[in-house]
């Protein structure tokens, strides 16, 4: 008999970024297997990639997550009725659907109803993907996260986020490590297409949301200082979000705007990397992970990466790539230019890239890391 879990997420914005991903790779794996999953959450996101596959969901109104200043302002306000939103929902899955545990991704029910759940006999899993920095480390409801972690089993994707939990005073034996898993197969088949010819230039790609800790500004001021080694020089953005204008009258400003394409939002994110001589993932902030820098090594492209939160644990300085100080254009430049005259070298770093990957975060062994976690419930 299948076992049935209830999923919360009612996040600050509605994006599709790796964590929606992640969740709709997990939900889809662990469907086949033992378990049934309801989503309840305000994500628009979700809500219509779960509608597109006929999966249990339900939207609701949600109070804004306490992350910002403002929503911080309003929690004490909007937190009763959303208490009491989140608790009829708990009873009535508990009751109608029968679940047995309770995965929480957003800060707002991982507060409201961890210890609801557990007083109905209820496990509780928190799904952690982002670096802990203002909007929790200096955030006043973070009491309230340190004491409710004790009722919790906390999964992350990096021991990065783990080391940061555990600075916050939450127990490392409730902490479980969980790499996020690709189904390298996809990529393999990628690689066996021909490149799209771009007539000689150099192309250089970066994939994320144009926000402001991805660092798309750095990289632009690196490009700029690259240019006069690597003249025919190519950059491909490919993403959307609120930096965008502003990313694209610094390009005009820095006079790169002839070679740098904004491409917007793609569903097939990997058939661009597939295209791209090199790939720099320069953020400043916010880079728990960094499944784009998976996807990259799968697809043999030597990476540049911020040295951020859990980018070491994918790239591997002069193995599988190069880390870089975040923020320092000057640095990535120098690191672009270091690929661009030594190609043998970021060939190898790809081929290299490519074995770590495939060995160390394969979808399989993330299902199986899920099983065992929610096969106790």
């Amino acid at each position: 008999m299948k076992k049935n879990i209830l999923i919360f997420k009612f996040p600050f914005q509605s994006c599709y970024g790796g964590g929606e991903r992640h969740l709709i790779s997990l939900v889809n794996e662990l469907q086949q297997i033992n378990f049934n999953f309801y989503l309840v959450t305000s994500c628009n996101v979700l809500v219509e990639q779960f509608n597109k596959r006929n999966w249990p969901v339900k939207k609701i109104w949600s109070a804004p997550e306490p992350v910002a200043k403002w929503s911080i302002i309003l929690f004490p306000l909007l937190g009763l009725p959303m208490f009491l939103i989140l608790v009829y929902f708990l009873f009535y899955y508990r009751l109608a659907k029968n679940v047995k545990g309770v995965y929480c991704i957003s800060l707002t029910e991982k507060i409201l109803i961890t210890l609801p759940a557990r007083m109905l006999g209820l496990k509780v899993f928190w799904s952690e993907h982002v670096g802990f920095q203002r909007w929790l480390t200096l955030n006043p409801l973070r009491i309230f996260y340190r004491f409710y972690s004790r009722y919790a089993k906390i999964i992350v994707v990096s021991q990065a986020l783990k080391e940061q939990l555990i600075k916050l005073g939450v127990n490392a034996s409730n902490i479980h490590i969980i790499y996020n898993g690709f189904d390298f197969s996809y990529y393999q088949s990628l690689l066996k297409k021909p490149k799209t010819q771009t007539k000689n230039q150099f192309v250089i790609g970066s994939i994320g949301r144009l926000e402001k800790e991805k660092g798309v500004d750095c990289l632009f001021m690196a490009v700029k200082k690259a240019l006069t080694i690597v003249p025919k020089l190519n950059l491909i953005i490919v993403g959307e979000g609120s930096e965008r204008k502003r990313l694209e009258w610094l390009s005009k400003n820095l006079q790169i705007d002839r070679l740098t394409q904004f491409v917007g939002f793609q569903k097939e994110p990997a058939a661009w990397i597939r295209n791209f001589d090199i790939f720099v993932l320069p953020s400043v902030g916010r880079e728990s992970f960094g499944n784009v820098l998976v996807e990259a090594l799968a697809l043999e492209r030597p990476a540049i990466a911020s040295r951020i939160e859990g980018t070491p644990e994918i790239i591997k300085t002069d193995q599988t790539g190069i880390l870089v100080q975040p923020g320092n254009s000057d640095e990535l430049a120098q690191a672009i230019i270091y690929l661009y005259q030594n190609p043998d070298t970021a060939k190898q770093l790809g081929l290299n890239g490519r074995a770590f990957v495939e060995q160390n975060f394969p979808k399989e062994r993330m299902v199986a890391s899920y099983f065992q976690l929610f096969q106790n419930i």
